[in-house]
């Protein structure tokens, strides 16, 4: 087995729940290269006292794991008295067949358990659409599986258009809210419990998700309302925040009074009515309910600018829901924002909130007595994620893994809703560890490493030999770059290669935190160098709004000044076989550009689904994407907040149709992009392309493909060693994210600069 392949099968751990005061499950995501699959694995672990220090996993009071196991559960959740837990199932029959199961547990006693393979499609356990959650009475949950295709006698019903959710989501066009009501089980009942599977009936123009049940109805429903533009497109929503998007009220017909059945076909009810409680120009989601002593509960959401980019700073807010028992009226009050954006952050100062797409499932801690309940969040705050502990009642943020807490990117898991957190924190030297964080009365938090993933002999030490450090770049504030390289390499006089590896987005952010083929390259005796150039999240608006209209200019020069100062610092070398460059989407833009434009700078460029050409923008689940970085303006709105359908009509929303790509936007496109430079380039070029990807048109990386073939057949370039080379990925989306689509780039990227700097030396 490879070295990458043995990073890469490390679990990575990605939900956890408190099953006890004192027990907490966590379910990881792991690769397998021997099945070509992915999988879904889960442990527990017990902690007492902890009387270990932070590094000990041994001695008095350590915590108890059990091993990793295989789960063939898609979602699972906990009541809030803890007694009762949900899970949905894919099982394996013995025909090679998959059923779909809907469970409840109680106290370990299986009180329910349905077969659901023909009410509807896939289940949704993801954290942009999906969901599950109890109801107050923790007789009723609700999960979002895909709607089965209406029924119809219309010959063409199966052939008309509807579109899906784009990129991650192909396929998924009608995810729909499902509830599950049961009887309470009494001693003189009969055994049987009578259940009710029913489909809410929701309006046509909207797609809802992330739905959660009110903190004192069994009827009412919050959820995430994506919205179809006006000319018909539920553009994507696997990256983007800024997009249609509103948290919604719903209040589904009172289901005791609907006859028990379990049938092929689930009873559709419709909604008695439909509240949207955000406004137009923000995009809402994740809401979430948060339960305060002697006070009504409160939703909170997260909100971002709509138009714009794709990702920006997020505003946390907060509805109380003082009376949610008038179905007729508008919620008494209106949302308070706790969290706002910040434009420019003080000197290692808050830079505002860079948070994932959702609010963790728990995320209260309540300390001091459980009076002033505090809220965690995971963001990105500069080159690292870490962990910010927020005040409901001043706004105020603490950066509780920063500082003392060393060189980490930290991850929020689960809290228990009073005095104890389950984190994740890594490094490029150290693969996911688990930590619990212990609060005291005053508010304080201490962290103990309560697991460490199983790693194969002498991998740890192999890994202990990689260096991380984050670099300023003078002249340019807040542009910073990760460095990561293998100790030994830091003393040679022979500098090894330098692999500049811009991120993605334009509006995402490198990390310290582990990764496999990032690991794998500095053990392979690279440098790795990735700047967080302008655009880049977790440093403030103006840092990230000074990117539009500048793509291909600001950000390149971000990037090459990132390099020449790693030369001036000693850490690299200019000159052939020192210099190499590799990046995906934005970052392989951003390669294609460097390599255009500084032809003798870089040796060799791998692209993995770059941006290339402005030619194929309208099958992308984006096409915003390009108005919007290029300053040539996008509009886009959801409904405004009221009451769905009206009581009395209404004018429609204004006609504020998208933009289309006329000569002077595609001239002004054009102009912008990389393919425009391919007549500069000179070096061996390496392109990955994904067949199946909704983000980017394939045909971008064919573009620059026979660009490149035809612009390197010049002999005077073949004598310099300019070749050009591209490998498809058949079925693999933008990500390219698949185990063996993940391994291919990886090797054959490794392949590609030893190769080229094997010819260079000769």
């Amino acid at each position: 087995m490879s070295l990458y392949t043995q990073l890469e099968e490390i679990p990575v751990p990605v939900s956890a729940q408190f099953i006890s005061p004192k027990v907490v499950q966590v379910t990881s995501l792991g690769k397998d290269h021997v099945t070509n699959a992915k999988r879904t694995m889960s442990k527990s672990i017990a902690f007492n006292q902890l009387k270990t220090t932070a590094g000990d996993l041994s001695g008095p009071g350590a915590p108890i794991s059990s091993r990793l196991q295989d789960v063939d559960f898609v979602a699972q959740t906990t009541s809030l008295s803890g007694n009762k837990v949900a899970t949905l199932r894919n099982v394996k029959g013995t025909g090679g067949d998959v059923k779909r199961v809907v469970e409840v547990w109680n106290l370990g006693l299986l009180e329910i358990s349905l077969n659901v393979t023909d009410h509807h499609g896939d289940f949704y356990p993801d954290e942009i659409i999906g969901s599950l959650a109890f109801a107050p009475s923790e007789f009723s949950i609700l999960y979002i599986a895909e709607g089965n295709a209406p029924e119809s006698e219309d010959p063409y019903q199966k052939f008309r258009f509807s579109p899906d959710f784009g990129e991650g989501f192909v396929g998924k066009r009608r995810p729909a809210i499902f509830v599950l009501r049961w009887e309470a089980h009494t001693p003189d009942s009969s055994s049987d419990i009578h259940a009710n599977l029913a489909q809410l009936e929701t309006p046509d123009s909207i797609r809802f998700g992330q739905a959660i049940f009110s903190a004192t109805s069994d009827e009412i429903i919050y959820a995430t309302g994506y919205e179809l533009t006006q000319d018909g497109r539920m553009l994507g929503v696997k990256g983007p925040l800024n997009h249609p998007v509103g948290i919604w009220q719903l209040r589904a017909p009172a289901l005791a009074d609907v006859a028990y059945k379990v049938e092929k076909k689930p009873t559709t009810v419709t909604l008695s009515f439909a509240w949207k409680l955000t406004p137009a120009h923000r995009s809402c989601r994740s809401p979430r309910i948060l339960r305060t002593e002697g006070a009504a509960p409160t939703l909170l959401f997260l909100s971002s600018a709509t138009d714009g980019p794709h990702a920006s700073g997020s505003a946390l807010e907060a509805l109380d829901l003082a009376d949610e028992s008038n179905a007729d009226a508008a919620p008494a009050s209106q949302a308070r924002t706790l969290i706002g954006t910040v434009e420019v952050p003080a000197e290692n100062g808050f830079p505002g909130l860079y948070p994932a797409n959702s609010l963790t499932k728990t995320f209260e801690i309540r300390a001091q007595g459980g009076k002033s309940p505090s809220i965690l969040i995971g963001s990105q705050w500069g080159s690292r994620t870490s962990v910010l502990c927020v005040s409901l009642d001043s706004g105020s943020v603490q950066d509780l893994t920063g500082g003392q807490n060393g060189l980490y990117s930290w991850s929020l898991l689960a809290t228990d809703g009073h005095r104890r957190a389950i984190c994740t924190r890594s490094s490029p030297s150290v693969p996911p560890e688990i930590v619990l964080g212990t609060f005291d009365n005053a508010g304080n938090v201490s962290w103990t490493i309560i697991d460490k993933p199983a790693l194969p002999e002498g991998l740890a030490k192999v890994l202990s030999a990689i260096r991380t450090s984050i670099i300023q770049i003078p002249g340019r504030p807040f542009l910073e770059t990760i460095v990561v390289q293998k100790e030994d390499t830091q003393t040679s006089n022979a500098k090894p290669p330098c692999i500049t590896y811009p991120h993605g987005g334009p509006h995402g952010t490198a990390s310290i935190a582990f990764s496999a083929p990032t690991a794998a390259l500095a053990l392979e005796g690279y440098t790795i160098s990735f700047p967080n150039y302008s655009g880049s999240l977790g440093y403030g608006e103006k840092f990230l709004l000074a990117l539009l209209g500048r793509c291909g200019e600001l950000d390149v020069q971000d990037c090459i000044a990132s390099a020449r100062h790693l030369i001036e610092l000693g850490i690299s070398e200019a000159g052939p076989r020192k210099q190499l460059i590799m990046g995906g989407s934005h970052g392989g833009f951003l390669t294609a550009h460097l390599i255009g434009q500084f032809p003798d700078f870089f040796t060799a460029a791998v692209l993995i689904n770059p941006v290339i050409s402005a030619a194929e923008i309208g099958g992308s689940d984006i096409p915003d994407w390009y108005f919007v970085e290029f300053n040539l303006g996008y509009p886009l709105a959801s409904s405004p907040p009221g009451k769905y359908p009206p009581a009395t009509s209404t004018p429609g929303l204004p006609i504020n149709l998208p933009p289309r790509v006329d000569p002077a936007a595609f001239s002004a496109l054009d102009a912008a992009m990389p393919l425009a430079r391919v007549a500069s380039m000179t070096v061996p070029v390496l392109i990955l392309s994904s067949t199946a990807d909704r983000r980017l048109a394939p045909t971008n990386s064919l573009a620059l493909y026979h660009g490149l073939c035809a612009h390197y057949a010049r002999p005077e370039l073949r004598a310099r060693g300019a070749r050009v080379e591209m490998l498809t990925l058949e079925g693999e989306g933008h990500m390219m994210d698949g185990v063996e689509a993940a391994r291919i780039w990886f090797e054959s990227a490794r392949d590609w600069f030893a190769e080229a700097c094997k010819t260079e030396a000769a």
